[in-house]
């Protein structure tokens, strides 16, 4: 039975994952987007308000706005024939590297896919939600949105057509994502990318990259913390992030077992095993490396999260 109106939490998410360019992706226990629809008569979808961190730089025109695109497309695929008005509470701070627009995108998907009659599936659901990170990125990638509507951790198997695989991470996966006060946006991060690349960086990329499956897929966290290791696309934004290879070095240092680039950036992603590291020792000490800077960084310590639900008002 579909809904007239929702309200849906969408969570941040870590793309890439190390050597998982626009592949890889993990959820977020925290922070995280409030997506709240409902049905009009009018045709098409109008946001109505948008607030929260970094509200100010979210437009609100629905042929750009993620959410508003990615919930228009449902409605295109589903030739659905009524209308949506959106509010949505921003969580997670735009150009972050924390997946703000993928998770936008994702929950205007979600929330839109709640109003229908006959839901559509979610390797659907992905493929509409990523046409919204292309009106934000100029780029149709959904290796944010993937794991923001399943969670977990997320292979984006396939593009044409969308094929995606969810694996359940290990229990003790801790994650520290950590946010020094810069601004990286998608569309500028991803001109960094190579165009080509040797034969050699091409293997070393898949290797870590299969080992790194293997390690979610047994809950062996020093697999995952060897296979951490992206030569090709992490070296080629680094610029884009002053003091990224120093704070990461202070994650580490702190008791991370890995340290890595989140998705674009400016985002500064550890991993670490719960069961034997404080995540607030790493939080503070990457932390104290900015202040030392004169940057402010604000750090979550959390862990791997669930996907898009529905929440009650």
């Amino acid at each position: 039975m579909s809904l007239d109106r929702a309200i849906v939490r969408a969570p941040s998410t870590i793309a890439n994952v190390g050597p998982g360019f626009d592949v890889f992706g993990i959820a977020l226990a925290e922070p995280s987007d409030l997506i709240e629809v409902r049905k009009t008569s009018e045709p098409g979808v109008h946001v109505e308000s948008i607030v929260g961190t970094g509200a100010y730089a979210v437009t609100i025109d629905n042929t750009r706005n993620t959410a508003a695109v990615a919930a228009q497309k449902v409605i295109n695929v589903a030739r659905a024939d009524f209308g949506i008005a959106m509010k949505i509470n921003k969580g997670i701070r735009p150009a972050s590297g924390m997946g703000s627009s993928g998770a936008s995108a994702a929950g205007g998907a979600y929330a839109a896919n709640l109003l229908l009659d006959k839901p559509l599936n979610m390797n659907q659901l992905i493929c509409c939600a990523s046409y919204g990170e292309e009106a934000s990125s100029g780029s149709r990638h959904a290796d944010n949105a993937a794991p923001a509507l399943m969670g977990g951790f997320t292979i984006i198997r396939s593009y044409e057509p969308m094929d995606v695989v969810r694996l359940e991470p290990p229990k003790d996966l801790g994650i520290v994502a950590c946010l020094p006060e810069f601004a990286v946006p998608t569309r500028e991060a991803r001109k960094k990318v190579p165009k080509t690349v040797p034969m050699h960086d091409v293997v070393h990329q898949v290797g870590h990259a299969s080992a790194l499956v293997a390690g979610m897929a047994t809950g062996d966290l020093n697999l995952i913390g060897r296979s951490i290791n992206d030569i090709i696309v992490e070296p080629a934004r680094a610029p884009l992030v002053p003091f990224l290879k120093e704070a990461e070095k202070a994650a580490v240092e702190a008791g991370a077992f890995a340290s890595f680039l989140g998705g674009s950036g400016p985002c500064i992603a550890a991993f670490f095993d719960r069961s034997k590291v404080d995540g607030l020792c790493i939080a503070r000490a990457v932390q104290k490396f900015y202040d030392g800077h004169g940057v402010e960084c604000f750090c979550w310590n959390t862990t791997w999260g669930k996907g898009c639900n529905r929440v009650e008002p």
